[in-house]
């Protein structure tokens, strides 16, 4: 892929964004950079009684294994966590840049690509998502600034930095990425088709302190998730002129900000945000937040291994968990039709006062003289959809009229039911129910427990190297 040119002393960029889920691995002091882009912060009102932003010298405060930190980067995080209403010192954002650093390092050591991204193959992949969120990011924490620095320098513009813009066609898009009408299972690019679409030009741009670049089909379908690259497939090039348009504009705010907090501040800026999708993806794998009925191969390895004494342990010390309701009380009007339902309802008093009254004169039961009392009902394994609805509704509510569940062209009855009381119990400790839940549970728990045991392992054996403000080392930290 066609990187853009820039003068010497300034890296390239990387890429964009990532959907996902979010979760700040270490100590919370951040707002999450989860899956979303980063967008402008919520606390907009407070920010004119924020601290100024003292950038300087960019002096390196730590490393990591040969990994430098620097103050500069450091301030930008500690001025988007004030952005959105986090109080928090600058000490606490290097803890947890470090700690993502180290869970990121592992991670990238450990684990492959593969097994990291598991949904590789429809979002944006983590270097895409870092520098969208990078770019989000600078434009929350430089908001007035860039407003003010494009208001008197219009050659910040997209507009003003493209030099060329070729007229993309249809056919050529085709060409690189084959017929729309063609079967996919899978949105990606062959060798071939990488190599075609870097060729294809379809910006070509001037930044404004000089630096040149292009951008190509290839840039554009790299910073796509599996909706964007299937846009792309189906030659919208509408899409394509935008996405290109954005990326322009993405850089632009790279290269601004370059200029105003130092290479080195972006480029670790940029770094830490990779560094976190890393870390996320390490903490899937390990399941740690995800829902106990999703697929991890980690925690079904777990959840295979949990034993009877185990769950028998777990059901003692947690019964609670395995609530269920045993028996209720309730009372029911069936009625012939929807209209009929609808007009008996729309009469019942929201206290029940009259829903016996009501059975006795509409209902077609034949408890219809009880005011339709059904007594206490028990739970049956074999439960008809009748009872299924009596334990579906909530007690002390009059119910929303439903159809008895037949075929749309046969003739149904409509119910009614008011549940007046109801009794819980427990699932048995042998019972199916419970060692489904528990062995999750459990597993859960342990794999939680493992992901707090690698963290703190790694924050021992830390390769981390603290720098006091005399310029001098240590391993003890300080802080900065």
């Amino acid at each position: 892929m066609s990187a853009p040119i820039r003068p010497s002393h300034r890296p390239t960029p990387r890429r964009r964004a990532r959907r996902g889920f979010a979760l700040l691995l270490a100590c919370a002091v951040l707002p999450s950079f989860a899956h979303e882009p980063v967008a402008a912060p919520r606390v907009t009102a407070a920010a004119p009684s924020l601290p100024p932003l003292v950038l300087g010298t960019d002096a390196t405060v730590a490393d990591v294994d040969g990994v430098r930190i620097g103050r500069n980067g450091l301030a930008l995080l500690q001025r988007y966590a004030q952005l959105d209403g986090h109080t928090v010192t600058v000490a606490q954002v290097l803890d947890e840049v470090v700690e993502q650093r180290l869970l990121a390092r592992h991670a990238q050591k450990h684990l492959a690509r593969e097994v990291l991204f598991t949904d590789r193959r429809v979002a944006f992949t983590p270097e895409a998502s870092a520098e969208e969120k990078l770019t989000g990011l600078l434009r929350a924490v430089y908001r007035p600034q860039l407003e003010a620095a494009l208001a008197a320098e219009p050659r910040l513009s997209p507009d003003a930095a493209i030099v060329e813009a070729p007229a993309v066609t249809a056919t050529q898009l085709r060409a690189v990425l084959g017929d729309p009408a063609q079967i996919r299972l899978d949105y990606s690019l062959d060798a071939s088709s990488q190599r075609q679409a870097e060729a294809l030009l379809v910006l070509r741009y001037r930044l404004p302190e000089g630096g040149e670049g292009r951008i190509s089909l290839a840039d554009v379908y790299a910073r796509q998730n599996v909706q964007g690259r299937m846009s792309l497939h189906a030659l919208d090039l509408d899409f394509l002129r935008e996405q290109a348009r954005a990326r322009l504009a993405a850089l632009l705010v790279l290269d601004w900000s370059r200029r105003a907090a130092g290479d080195a501040a972006i480029a670790e800026l940029q770094r830490n945000l990779l560094d976190r999708e890393y870390a996320r993806g390490l903490s899937e794998h390990y399941g740690v937040g995800a829902d106990m009925h999703d697929s991890n191969a980690y925690l079904d390895d777990l959840r295979q291994r949990v034993t009877p004494a185990e769950i028998s342990t777990w059901y003692a010390a947690h019964r609670e968990q395995f609530r269920r309701l045993e028996r209720v009380r309730a009372r029911h009007i069936r009625l012939a039709d929807e209209a009929v339902a609808s007009r008996v309802a729309a009469a019942l008093r929201k206290d029940g006062s009259n829903f016996g009254e009501l059975a006795r004169q509409y209902s077609m039961a034949p408890d219809r003289d009880g005011g339709g009392e059904l007594g206490w009902i028990a739970r049956r394994d074999d439960a008809d959809w009748f009872t299924e609805l009596v334990f579906a509704q909530p007690p002390g509510r009059n119910g929303a009229p439903v159809r008895e569940p037949v075929a749309a062209d046969v003739a149904a009855h409509w119910e009614i039911v008011r549940v007046d009381e109801q009794q819980s119990g427990f699932f048995a400790r042998d019972s199916e129910t419970v060692r489904y839940l528990a062995s999750r549970a459990i597993a859960e728990h342990k794999a939680r427990e493992a992901f707090a045991a690698l963290r703190g392992r790694l924050r021992r054996e830390a390769p981390v190297h603290y720098v006091d403000a005399a310029g001098h080392a240590n391993s003890e930290g300080v802080s900065p």
